[in-house]
Parts: structure tokens; C-alpha cells; sequence
């Protein structure tokens, strides 16, 4: 008997590809894939200074080398600044911004975007070149966010469902004219890799808490990198530290790197592919995930697909109201939010109360649906009673912020004895209607939650 060995490399494509698919997967974008011209924008930024401080073309590779050359030092208090303010002024200015807009350069970065299983994308960059493809493809959908090492001043992700939307993170800053608000330099990535490594918890904003969470348990396709071995190290154990070495881990692609990493990488789980050409890597990515696609359509049943936690919305009925939460629940969808509604958003085969216990820890709002239905169903046993107790016990680990927007029918008696409503569930922002206007009243909840959370989006 002879034993076919399996083709370890095509079975990690394989794994990589039906990630996509489930939307489990984060490109991180690498400086090597943002171009301008035939040179990486990191490059092109170092050549346009090195010229001018009359440094040989090609000699100088990194920031770091530049700021610690004495032209560039003797050039440095004639331009008035150090190296961050003078990239951010540079960047900034109206007169250059073609440059980080060419679409033509950067054919290779709009067609990974442009994949739309990748909505939510990491970039370790700091000009506005990946934001610009970006926008070409989501408008003013996209929402963008930036690290900058800064406690008091550093964006988060409200909940797992912001990984569905169009979303660009600047996992390493933005230029904006402030040392140490991003990476130019080895000692910046250092700093930055620091405040990355911090526990995922709330207890401080040096790190953001939840983006941390939703990095250690999806994998992550990291790309266009050229850092050297020791650097990659911290900037890829700053990523997964909680689960570093777990089955989610990633997958690492440039066009060259030591043994020695590769070596790292496999202890770490990553799955490490060398490949000089990264349009030959582009192509199988978007064939294999083609493929899979058309695997999905051809056998639906094996890949039974539900959102995953972290939704915007919670709604807690009763069915014998199904008819009316569907309305509603199309409402709210049809505004753009994200919304857990057990109809659709159930894993077969998984615990049913441990899902909906998470579903509603997870979730910015939750929603009771509340009618004389209840005060009818009150001898008998239903599992919005469990829903009740999970977001009670919820509201009681959080701070004051709003979580609870009842949808009551006008008439129904919330402190009725019968019903037993909670009164957690009572004290909070309701909103009431009849059956004449209940799709109107739903719009005008949809459109108060969506503004809530854009609120804390902007306000932390």
C-alpha cells in the first residue's frame, strides 16, 4: 500500500481560502504593496528627501539611515522640522497629493481591495495611499481609524460587526505632523509594537481592547513587508500575543525573508509563503477564493453561513410577534445596521442558549419587543425570559451607557405584575407604537441607534 502524502502548502491555500470566504480573514497591508511609480511609497518618500539633501539616489533604505546622515542633519533646521512633521507637511500638502493617488500604480493593491470579502482592512503605512484606493471602491461608506500611540487619543471598534463594514485601520499611525503619532523609524515601530503587546483588556486605552480581541481570533493575511527578521518578530507578536501559536494565526506573503523567520513563523502557526511576484500571489488568491465560491453556490448546505457576534443590534420577541419583528427586523438591516434576530443568525449544531447569551454580551443595543403578547404567554415557558436575564446581568458588569431600547406596543403596562418585566429593562430609552405606525416608529428607532453609534464611533 502506498501512502499519498498530503500537499501541506495546498491544504493551508485551501484553509486560506474558505477563511475568506467566511469573512474570518484581515488583510494587513505592508508598505511593499503602496506604490508610487515603480518604487514602494516608503522609498519614494526616503529618495524625494535624500535628494534634496544631495544624497546619492538608492543609497539611503529607511528612515532611520536618513535621519542619522549628516546632510540630512544639515538639511533638517533649513527645513524647519524633524522627520515627522517634515513627511506629514510633505504628504499633506495640496500640490503633492497626486501622488498618492494613482491608481494606475497601485493596480495590484485595488484589485485585493477590491475583493469583497475583505471590508475591514489593516495598514501599517502612514500616507493616505491605501485610504484613497479605498474610497474609490466604498465612497463615503468607508470608515477609517487610527492608532496612534497616543492613550487619550487612539480609535477602537465599537463590536465585532464593524469588521463587516468598510473600514480602514492604521494599525501604526497616520502622518500628522506629531513625533511619535506614527511609524517612520525602527525605534517608532518599537514603541509602537510595545503599546500592541499591553493585555487586551479595557483597563487602559494604550491599546484598543476590542480591535485586539477580533485580531487574535481571525487570521490574518499579512503582505508586502520587507522588515528585517528581528523587526517582523515584535511587529507580528504585537499582533497576536493572546494567541500566539494557536490554529488562528495567518498567513505571511513577501517576495523574500531569512530561514530563520520562516522558521519563527512555523512555530507561530503562520503559514509563510515566498513568492517574488506579488501579482502570481494576487491571482491564486482571487481564483482559489472563485472557486470556493462556486463550491458554496453548487453545495449550500455544507457551508451554512450566519453573522457572526458582535452585532449591532439584539432582538428579544416572543414569536407569537414574529410576523411583526420581521417587518422591523428589515427595517433596521435596511438602514445599515447589523442586527442578531435568531431566524437567521444561528449556528446549527452549536449550543442554542450559550449563542444567545454571547449574541447579547456582544451586542451594542438590545431591543425587547414587548406586547400583550406576553401578559397572554405568561403561564408558559419562552426563552426571551433567558434573553431578559443575559442582558439584566449585561446592563450590571457595564458603566451607564445606554444598551436597552425597549419597542413597546402603546397600552401595553410594563410594570404589570403579570408580564414581570425587569426592571433593568424598564429604566431605559423606549419607544412606543401602535399597529397603524409601527414601521414608521421602527424607522425612527433605526435612525436613532445608527446615529448613537456613530456618535461613539467618533467619540470613543
Amino acid at each position: 500500500m502506498i501512502i499519498q502524502a498530503i500537499d501541506k502548502d495546498e491544504k493551508n491555500w485551501n484553509i486560506l481560502f474558505d477563511q475568506v470566504v467566511k469573512g474570518n480573514v484581515i488583510p494587513v497591508i505592508g508598505p511593499e504593496m503602496v506604490r508610487i511609480g515603480n518604487k514602494s511609497s516608503i522609498q519614494f518618500l526616503i529618495d524625494v528627501f535624500a535628494d534634496y539633501c544631495g544624497i546619492t539616489e538608492g543609497t539611503i533604505n529607511t528612515f532611520s539611515q536618513l535621519i542619522y546622515d549628516p546632510r540630512f542633519r544639515a538639511k533638517s533646521d533649513d527645513m524647519g522640522g524633524n522627520i515627522h512633521e517634515l513627511l506629514a507637511s510633505t504628504i499633506g500638502s495640496a500640490s503633492n497629493a497626486e501622488y498618492f493617488d494613482q491608481t494606475d500604480d497601485n493596480n495590484l493593491l485595488m484589485r485585493l481591495l477590491s475583493i469583497k470579502h475583505f471590508p475591514f482592512v489593516i495598514t501599517t503605512t502612514f500616507d493616505p495611499i491605501v485610504e484613497n484606493m479605498m474610497r474609490r471602491i466604498h465612497g463615503n461608506q468607508l470608515r477609517v481609524k487610527v492608532f496612534r500611540n497616543d492613550p487619550s487619543n487612539n480609535d477602537d471598534i465599537l463590536n465585532e460587526a464593524e469588521a463587516q463594514q468598510p473600514t480602514l485601520y492604521y494599525m501604526f499611525g497616520k502622518a500628522d505632523g506629531k513625533q511619535g503619532h506614527f511609524v517612520a523609524t525602527d525605534i517608532d515601530l518599537l514603541k509602537f509594537s510595545q503599546s500592541w503587546m499591553l493585555p487586551n483588556d479595557s483597563s487602559s486605552l494604550a491599546k484598543p481592547s476590542r480591535l485586539s480581541r477580533l485580531l487574535a481570533k481571525r487570521y490574518l493575511l499579512v503582505m508586502g513587508y520587507n522588515y528585517q527578521d528581528w523587526l517582523f518578530r515584535f511587529f507580528w507578536y504585537s499582533m497576536k500575543s493572546d494567541q500566539f501559536g494557536s490554529d488562528k494565526s495567518g498567513m505571511m506573503a513577501q517576495s523574500h525573508h531569512d530561514q530563520d523567520l520562516i522558521d519563527f513563523l512555523t512555530r507561530a502557526n503562520a503559514f509563510t509563503q515566498v513568492e517574488p511576484d506579488l501579482g502570481k500571489l494576487i491571482d491564486r488568491l482571487c481564483q482559489g477564493i472563485e472557486r470556493e465560491m462556486q463550491t458554496r453556490t453548487q453545495s449550500p448546505s455544507r457551508h451554512n453561513q450566519v453573522p457572526e457576534d458582535g452585532a449591532d443590534v439584539f432582538i428579544s420577541y416572543s414569536r407569537g410577534d414574529a410576523e411583526l419583528v420581521e417587518e422591523v427586523y428589515h427595517i433596521l438591516t435596511a438602514k445599515g445596521l447589523n442586527v442578531w434576530y435568531d431566524r437567521n443568525s444561528m449556528h446549527k449544531g452549536v449550543d442554542f442558549m450559550r449563542q444567545i447569551e454571547n449574541a447579547i454580551k456582544n451586542s451594542t443595543f438590545f431591543v425587547p419587543v414587548f406586547t400583550d403578547t406576553i401578559t397572554h404567554q405568561a403561564d408558559k415557558e419562552h426563552p426571551y425570559r433567558d434573553e431578559w436575564r443575559f442582558a439584566v446581568n449585561h446592563i450590571r458588569r457595564i458603566g451607564g451607557i445606554p444598551y436597552c431600547f425597549p419597542f413597546y406596543e402603546i397600552g401595553f403596562d410594563m410594570d404589570s405584575l403579570v408580564a414581570a418585566i425587569p426592571d433593568d429593562l424598564k429604566r431605559h430609552d423606549a419607544f412606543g407604537f401602535t399597529k397603524a405606525d409601527y414601521k414608521e416608529r421602527a424607522e425612527e428607532m433605526a435612525d436613532y441607534l445608527s446615529n448613537e453609534i456613530e456618535k461613539r464611533r467618533h467619540h470613543g
